[in-house]
């Protein structure tokens, strides 16, 4: 299926539309997978689900920069040392010092672009993007940072 949101897009079995997309992110460009989930009954992709991706890509030049700074607050205030070895050479070697645009941006890397069903909109836009990180250790495969984009800015 062409989708008009980016390229081609196959429906899964796992009820949602799947395929690639290409974002900048920290000056260079990633394919990202890009999932459209769908309702129990949902056939096609929906107006609002369309809006939230286009809006989202437009104004992606300005998010980016709000969402570096907020992944920065968040790692240096929540992430950091939460977990992992107690011991300072090791703890130093999971947890590198984050505190810049191109820090963050070596630190992280888009993998997927998430647009929920229309009952998980609550009345606006909302996409998903998860990114794939460097601190943690031997967690590396664990876990990732998501992030959530509520009418974005």
């Amino acid at each position: 299926m062409t989708d008009g949101l980016g390229g081609q897009l196959h429906y899964d079995d796992d009820n949602s539309w799947s395929g690639f997309y290409a974002v900048t992110f920290g000056n260079r460009e990633y394919d990202v997978d890009l999932e459209i989930q769908a309702d129990d009954d949902q056939t096609e992709i929906t107006e609002c689900q369309k809006q939230s991706f286009l809006s989202f890509t437009e104004k992606w030049t300005s998010i980016e920069p709000v969402l570096v700074n907020a992944l920065i607050h968040y790692y240096n205030q929540e992430e950091k040392y939460s977990y992992g070895p107690e011991n300072e050479e090791d703890a130093a070697l999971w947890w590198p010092d984050i505190n810049t645009y191109q820090d963050l941006v070596n630190a992280v890397a888009p993998e997927t672009i998430v647009i929920p069903p229309d009952c998980m909109m609550n009345g606006g836009r909302k996409i998903f993007l998860l990114f794939g990180r460097t601190w943690g250790g031997e967690d590396l495969d664990d876990h990732g940072v998501g992030v959530c984009c509520i009418n974005e800015p």
